[in-house]
C-alpha cells in the first residue's frame, strides 16, 4: 500500500459496526492461542523491511517470538474483522485512524494507558497524532507513521509567469493561477483528485483546516452551516475558482490520486493539494520529468496566515484479549516507541522509505533533515506537522457515509449545481440524519 493513499471502504466500516452486537455476545480468544508467540499482522507495505526490522527486535529480545503476517492492503480490514469475529485475531496489529473507533467498539482492541513507555511516547509526538490514537479519552495506539497535506507547486512554471513565491492566501492562489493562464502556460493551473471514491478526500478537509475552520465540533455536531462560517467561506472560494475564474481543471472530477500525481510529474499543472510524502516521488529524476521543480508550501488560507492542515495517523495496537500482553507490548514499544532513548523504528522507516514521523525530535535530527532536503524543504515539512489536525469526526460510526456525502456535495459546488451556503446546509442535514440513524 502506498502510504499516502488511505483506503477506506464504507462497506467494510459499516460491516464492522454491524458486527458489534455479535462480538459483544461471543467475545474473542487470545490471538496467540496460548503458544507464547506474538502474532503480529499488518497490511502488505514493504514486508521484507518489516521482517528485517522484526529481526532487529529479536536480537534485542531473543526470548520473544514474533509471527509476522502481511495481508493484502485491499483486504486488510475485511481479513482482520473476520479473524476477530472467528476468535482468531492477532495479538498486535496495524490500525488505520479511520478504523480505530469502530474496532474499539467492536471489542477488538484494548487501551494502553498506564502501560510501560506510553506516556513517554505521547509526550514526544505531535498533538494531531496523539488525538488520532485516542478514543473516548483512552489511548489505544503507538505511532507507525503519519502524513499531512500541503500545496505542491511547480516553481519553474511560476517563474515563467513572473511569480517569485507561492501563494499564502486563496485569493493569491487564484490570482497566480490567472497569471499562469494569461501567460499561455496552461489553461487550468490547479487540479485535485475529486472523483467520487471510497477513499477520503483529504484536500477538502485541508482546505477548511488551513483557514482555522471546522466541519464538526469536538462532540461531532455539524457546525459548517452556522457556528463556524469558515468552511462555507472556503467553499465559496472553491465555487468561484471553478465556475468564475475557472482556474480548476474540470477533469478534476474524473481524477484519482495516482493520475493526478502522474500529471504533476509531467508538468501539466502548476498547483495541486497533496501529501508531503508525494514530493519524494515528484522529485525523483527516475520517475518525474519535473524533478527538482516541484516544491511544498502550506495550503493557502482565506486570510493568508497558516492555521492548520489535515493529517493522518497509522498506528500499532494491542488486541483486547491477547494472552501474551507483556510480550506484545514490548514489541509495540519497539515498533512505535523508543529504543535506547531514540524512536528507532520511526527513523528506520523514514530513512528507508521516507514515511512521515510523528516524533517531534526527529525534525531536528541531522541525518533526517539532510535526507529530507533532497526532495523537500525540511522547515516547511516540519511546519505542516506542527499545525496538522486530526479529523474530529472520524470515530463516528457514520463517518464513512458522511464522507460520501461530502464528496458528492463538493462535486456539486465544483460543477455549479450548488452554491456554498446550500452545500453547507446539505452537509449539516446529512450529518444530523446519519447521527440519528446510528443513535
Amino acid at each position: 500500500m502506498t502510504p499516502t493513499r488511505t483506503q477506506i471502504s464504507r462497506r467494510t466500516l459499516l460491516g464492522a459496526a454491524a458486527a458489534l452486537p455479535l462480538l459483544a455476545a461471543c467475545g474473542n480468544r487470545g490471538g496467540s492461542g496460548g503458544t507464547g508467540t506474538v502474532r503480529f499482522e499488518g497490511w502488505d507495505y514493504e514486508p521484507p523491511l518489516v521482517e528485517e526490522n522484526i529481526g532487529n527486535f529479536s536480537k534485542l529480545h531473543p526470548e520473544i517470538k514474533v509471527q509476522y503476517t502481511p495481508i493484502t492492503s485491499a483486504q486488510y480490514r475485511q481479513k482482520v474483522v473476520a479473524e476477530f469475529t472467528g476468535k482468531n485475531g492477532p495479538d498486535a496489529l496495524y490500525v488505520y485512524d479511520d478504523s480505530l473507533g469502530t474496532w474499539v467498539q467492536s471489542g477488538y482492541l484494548q487501551p494502553i494507558d498506564g502501560l510501560p513507555g506510553v506516556d513517554e511516547v505521547y509526550n514526544g509526538i505531535y498533538d494531531a497524532n496523539a488525538k488520532a490514537m485516542t478514543f473516548q479519552g483512552k489511548r489505544y495506539g503507538l505511532p507507525y507513521y503519519t502524513d499531512c497535506m500541503g500545496l505542491i507547486y511547480n516553481a519553474e512554471i511560476l517563474e515563467k509567469a513572473g511569480i517569485s513565491a507561492p501563494p499564502k492566501s486563496l485569493d493569491e492562489l487564484e490570482q497566480q493561477s490567472l497569471k499562469v493562464k494569461d501567460a499561455g502556460l496552461m489553461p487550468y493551473p490547479l487540479a485535485f483528485a475529486a472523483q467520487l471514491q471510497d477513499t477520503w478526500q483529504s484536500w477538502i478537509w485541508a482546505l477548511v483546516y488551513s483557514s482555522g475552520g471546522q466541519l464538526f465540533s469536538d462532540d461531532m455536531k455539524p457546525v459548517m452551516n452556522g457556528a463556524d462560517p469558515v468552511a462555507g467561506q472556503a467553499f465559496e472560494w472553491l465555487h468561484r475558482a471553478s465556475n468564475q475564474s475557472k482556474i480548476v481543471d474540470p477533469a478534476s472530477l474524473q481524477l484519482t490520486p495516482v493520475p493526478l500525481d502522474n500529471a504533476m510529474k509531467a508538468g501539466q499543472y502548476a498547483f495541486n493539494f497533496g501529501a508531503r510524502y508525494a514530493l519524494r516521488d515528484y522529485n525523483d529524476p527516475a520517475r518525474s520529468q519535473q524533478a527538482g521543480k516541484l516544491k511544498l508550501a502550506p495550503i493557502p488560507s482565506l486570510d493568508g496566515t497558516l492555521k492548520g492542515t489535515v493529517g493522518t495517523t497509522r498506528m500499532y495496537c494491542l488486541a483486547a484479549d491477547t494472552d501474551v500482553k507483556d510480550q506484545a507490548m514490548t514489541l509495540l514499544n519497539y515498533l512505535g516507541g523508543y529504543t535506547d532513548g531514540q524512536p528507532a523504528t520511526a527513523r528506520y522507516w523514514f530513512l528507508k522509505r521516507g514515511l512521515g514521523f510523528t516524533f517531534k525530535d526527529l525534525a531536528q535530527d541531522k541525518e533526517i533533515t539532510e535526507a529530507l532536503a533532497k526532495f523537500v524543504d525540511p522547515t516547511i515539512y516540519a511546519q505542516l506537522a506542527e499545525v496538522a489536525k486530526a479529523r474530529n469526526v472520524v470515530h463516528a460510526p457514520w463517518y464513512a457515509e458522511f464522507e460520501a456525502s461530502l464528496q458528492k456535495t463538493t462535486q456539486q459546488v465544483l460543477t455549479n449545481q450548488s452554491t456554498a451556503p446550500a452545500a453547507m446546509t446539505a452537509l449539516a442535514d446529512s450529518a444530523n440524519a446519519l447521527a440519528k440513524k446510528y443513535s
